[in-house]
This record gives structure tokens, sequence and C-alpha cells, in this order.
């Protein structure tokens, strides 16, 4: 079991290092569901989310709340920034990191007061916003359709994170809420490590 886990979690890190996808490609429905999408066409994006949604499930509602709406605010003005022509240095390091200490947070069920929540998921928000959007900027003909979408996607996976989470109490789920968080560490690792040994195009 523990050479197969090993094996998908190289797997899931090697599909994370290929060429930046076109959120877009082919899709049809329009810049708001472009960026509503967007997370599934940008794994890093999505993990880095999902670390940091799942540790907000263990801090206290207030914390939660406060982590959760930080979040979505700055992906949304990271990704205007982007639109704006206003590039971050090294945000996609910055989605990286967000892997590393999330979930790392998330396995250690590591609690913060409430405005320290926020302001460290609001930094983690500005680099994933501008991450996403940056690739995309070229293609991107509603930016505020686009801004708005993927914040509504960030904002969803919060929400639907934290009710599934709060619903089942049990034992098992605060585990499961844990094995994530160090798989999505584990994860991270592996991506930083492969990233930094890319010859840079």
């Amino acid at each position: 079991m523990a050479a197969l886990g090993r094996l998908i979690a190289t797997a899931l890190a090697l599909s994370l290092v290929a060429t930046p996808a076109q959120a877009h490609g082919n899709f049809n429905g329009g810049d708001f569901y472009a960026g509503l999408l967007q997370p599934i066409y940008h794994p890093e994006s999505l993990l880095a989310a999902l670390a940091l949604v799942l540790w907000s499930t263990q801090q206290t509602a207030r914390a939660g709340f406060l982590a959760c709406a930080g979040f979505t605010v700055a992906v949304a003005l990271g990704s205007a920034m982007a639109l704006l022509g206003q590039r971050l240095p090294g945000a996609e390091w910055g989605t990286r990191a967000a892997m590393l200490v999330f979930g790392p947070m998330a396995a250690a069920q590591l609690r913060l007061p409430a405005f320290a929540a926020a302001g460290l998921a609001a930094l983690a928000g500005l680099a994933i916003g501008a991450a996403a959007t940056a690739p995309e900027a070229a293609q991107i003909t509603r930016p505020v359709l686009w801004t708005l979408g993927l914040g509504a996607g960030v904002a969803l996976l919060g929400v639907y994170a934290n009710q599934v989470v709060w619903r089942f109490q049990a034992f098992w789920m605060q585990v499961a809420v844990r094995i994530v968080g160090s798989w999505i560490s584990a994860i991270g690792l592996l991506v930083s490590v492969l990233a930094a040994k890319r010859p840079p195009p």
C-alpha cells in the first residue's frame, strides 16, 4: 500500500509540472464559466485552495469564515491585478508555497487567531489569483466576468468543503482531512523540486 501511495503521488506530481494549460481551451461557455472552472484545468491552484479550505475547517467558526472570505477576496484581487498587467513576481511559487504551508497545517490541525488566519489566507489568495489568471490574460475578453467566476469558484469550494467536514463530525472525517493535508504537502514538495530543476524556457 505504501509503494502504491508513493507511485500515485509521483504520478500526480508529474502531471502538475506540465506546460501551462490554457483554461479557456475549447471551452465556449464564456469568461465567467471559464473562470469558475479554472481550478479544474490548473491542479496546482486547486490543491493549494483545497489545502487552505481543509485547514480552515479546523479553525473556530469565526477564524474559518474569515480565512475563507479573505482568501476569496484576495484571489479576485490577484486576478484583477494580473488582468491589469500588474504581475506578482513568483506567483507560481506562491501557489506551491500555499500547498507546502497549508497542507502540513491541516495535517497538524494547527489553529491560528482569526485575523492571523485571514491574513495568511489572503497572502495565498493573491498568489493563486495572479498565477491562475496571468497565463490566460491574452484570451480573456471580459475581465470582470472572469474575475467574478474565479472568485465564485474558490468561494464554492470553501462552502462545500466546510459543509461536508462540519456535517460529518465523526473521528474518521477529521483523520481524512489530516491525511489529505499531508498528501497535498507531499505533492507540493515533489512539484516544487521538479519545478526548481526544470530548465527555464
